[in-house]
């Protein structure tokens, strides 16, 4: 509805030479359809008590001018009321910047930003439009090959200021990400990209993104005044196309538990505009509480359809305009009730319809759901995966004591628990955490010089069972340090820039050519991508190998394990994994699933195996072997 009806600021005629434009305001109400929102006891509930609305702008006669802004009129629509103006004359082609100045009952003003725009302003959050413009025809193509399920994917998490400080310049980040896609799909070699939010924030100070407040417009911050504002989704286009003419999925971060929102500051109401349209910001239908809450940010109420109906057109919106492979949802914990299907369920389930009834499939659906619970809750919706910690929590671990324990096999088997189309989405390290490359020297103060002590953890990531993801500079060793829990004092969200000498200098070339082997090694070889793992089951007690020879020896740091899976080529696939996480050269019999000719993908060296094991072999420190019939 928000989208299809053209809610929001939209060009009348779609013409590159401008046009007359239509602003549109939707308030829901419940007396014209019950379903909107709950009957809560507060008489006014959901009564934004307008008196009127004006628009004002740049596209004035006179810019900006209050006193002559045009009122939108009221009128009826299904689902509650729809406020209208239409520009008399033809605009030219340009930017607009622009915001609502509305009356309250009580005399009280506000300007307010529209809650569907698709474009950001430069500053006081305004809201914005183009007309005309290049964007026009521009159509976004499939990923080349094909759009592959999540298991066969390798993703990259990728935070677009951070990626582009170093050497954008001038240039808007949206458009500087193009210059390193060949570095990621050739020197790297990962399949899929994971943006970090670009959904628009209140402000212009740097952001993780993780405080949205409008839904349908890319940041300014990405797309800013000396890079040409208004062919942000231009940029934006050509971005997806240049992956998905490399073969790069592209995956949307979305924040749809909670917004961003600041108050209201000499009228100039900051934050998720659909808050500050009614007198009463408590009044206001879409946010509440529903389920958990995240505290110190305003929560989206999902018992109401209209906040329901907004955040899935959003989704829609970015699907089918910008050619999305997948969707990561933060923070899912807080919008899922159990047994309930409002929330999270409903969005999954009406998200998996339209891209069905699209013809299009293996579009991934991904919780950050971090609880026990998070197997189950992906069983039991259209989710595809869920951000697993465990590996993540054994490696920071491991490497701050020094070694591993007996857990680690657990870490490893991340499929348990899942169906067999759902995968669980596995790293080392994410936008949560400091690099790992800092973990590795934490206890010395050394930070990076110590990544050699990655090495094992970068081997078990990638032959490990479901869909591995690597932090931005993960693959060269970057070496950021961030705080875990900031207790409040907001230090914890800082920019990180990439340093793009690491993967030329001793440390990261070296790191560098390990991932893009073992990344080669998994999208060659579908029997890596599999759900099977032996030993399946291992308890915290178990210190050594078992009776077949893997598992973990606690005492050596070393750990054995069996992958098989149906290759590309439809045949049986077998993997010994071996991996020494001690500092030291360990020396262990390996047990093989067959004899005969094995080959060591990860050494590139063959053996042949006798009475199915070879004994008395001994593992480099920090290092393994990952053997393949």
């Amino acid at each position: 509805m928000y989208m299809d009806e053209h809610f929001g600021a939209w060009p009348v005629n779609n013409r590159i030479d401008g046009g007359q434009v239509e602003f549109k305001l939707f308030i829901p109400d419940r007396a014209h359809d019950a379903t909107q929102y709950a009957d809560r006891a507060a008489a006014d509930y959901g009564d934004p008590k307008i008196v009127s609305i004006q628009v004002v702008g740049s596209f004035q006669t006179k810019a900006w001018d209050f006193e002559a802004a045009p009122h939108l009129i009221k009128q009826p629509h299904p689902r509650g009321w729809v406020w209208v103006y239409r520009t008399p004359e033809a605009l030219p082609p340009g930017y607009y910047e622009y915001k609502y100045y509305v009356t309250f009952e009580d005399g009280t003003k506000r300007k307010i930003s529209d809650p569907c725009t698709r474009y950001g302003g430069r500053e006081r959050q305004n809201s914005a439009f183009t007309t005309g413009g290049s964007s026009i025809g521009i159509a976004i193509k499939p990923v080349a090959g094909g759009r592959k399920p999540l298991r066969d994917l390798v993703i990259y998490e990728l935070m677009i200021d951070d990626f582009t400080d170093e050497y954008r310049g001038l240039r808007t980040p949206i458009d500087a990400v193009r210059d390193k896609l060949d570095y990621l799909k050739d020197q790297l070699g990962v399949n899929a990209i994971l943006f970090m939010p670009w959904t628009a924030w209140p402000g212009d100070e740097f952001s993780w993104g993780y405080t949205p407040y409008l839904y349908f417009s890319m940041e300014y911050r990405y797309a800013n005044a000396l890079s040409r504002p208004a062919d942000k989704l231009v940029w934006l286009k050509r971005l997806i196309n240049a992956c998905h003419a490399r073969g790069l999925h592209v995956i949307m971060d979305g924040v749809f538990n909670h917004v961003g929102d600041v108050g209201v500051h000499k009228e100039i109401a900051g934050g998720f505009p659909y808050r500050w349209l009614y007198q009463d910001p408590d009044a206001c239908p879409y946010v509440g509480q529903f389920g958990g809450a995240f505290p110190g940010l305003l929560d989206l109420d999902f018992n109401n359809s209209c906040t329901q109906e907004f955040i899935r057109d959003a989704c829609f919106y970015w699907i089918d305009n910008f050619g999305l492979d997948g969707i990561r949802f933060d923070n899912t914990v807080n919008f899922y009730i159990p047994g309930d299907e409002r929330g999270l369920p409903k969005l999954l389930s009406d998200i998996q319809q339209h891209v069905t009834d699209k013809g299009e499939s293996n579009f991934s659906l991904t919780l950050e759901h971090i609880d026990l619970t998070a197997a189950q809750v992906v069983n039991t919706t259209a989710a595809t995966s869920y951000w697993n910690n465990a590996l993540y929590q054994q490696c920071f671990d491991g490497l701050w004591n020094g070694r591993i324990d007996a857990r680690f096999i657990g870490a490893l088997n991340n499929h348990a628990g899942l169906h067999d189309d759902r995968v669980a989405t596995t790293y080392l390290t994410n936008h949560d955490h400091s690099h790992v490359a800092w973990q590795a020297g934490a206890r010395n103060n050394a930070g990076g010089m110590e990544w050699y002590r990655t090495q094992p953890y970068a081997i078990a990531l990638l032959t490990a069972p479901g869909t591995p993801l690597l932090q931005n500079g993960q693959e060269f060793a970057e070496d950021y340090w961030l705080m875990e829990d900031d207790r409040g004092s907001s230090r914890r969200v800082i920019a990180r820039p990439l340093h793009w000498s690491f993967p030329q200098d001793s440390i990261g070339s070296q790191l560098l050519v390990i991932y893009k082997k073992l990344i080669e090694l998994r999208k060659a070889h579908g029997g890596l991508r599999s759900n099977n793992f032996y030993p399946a089951q291992w308890e915290d007690w178990q210190l050594q190998f078992n009776p077949a020879g893997y598992g973990i020896d606690v005492d050596k740091q070393v750990v054995i394990y069996h992958r098989w899976g149906q290759g590309d080529n439809g045949r049986l696939e077998r993997f010994i994994v071996a991996i020494n996480f001690s500092d030291r050269p360990q020396t262990v019999d390996i047990p093989f699933a067959d004899n005969g000719r094995w080959r060591d993908l990860l050494n590139d060296r063959e053996v042949d195996v006798n009475d199915f094991e070879l004994v008395q072999q001994t593992l480099e420190p920090y290092w393994g072997r990952v053997y393949y019939q």
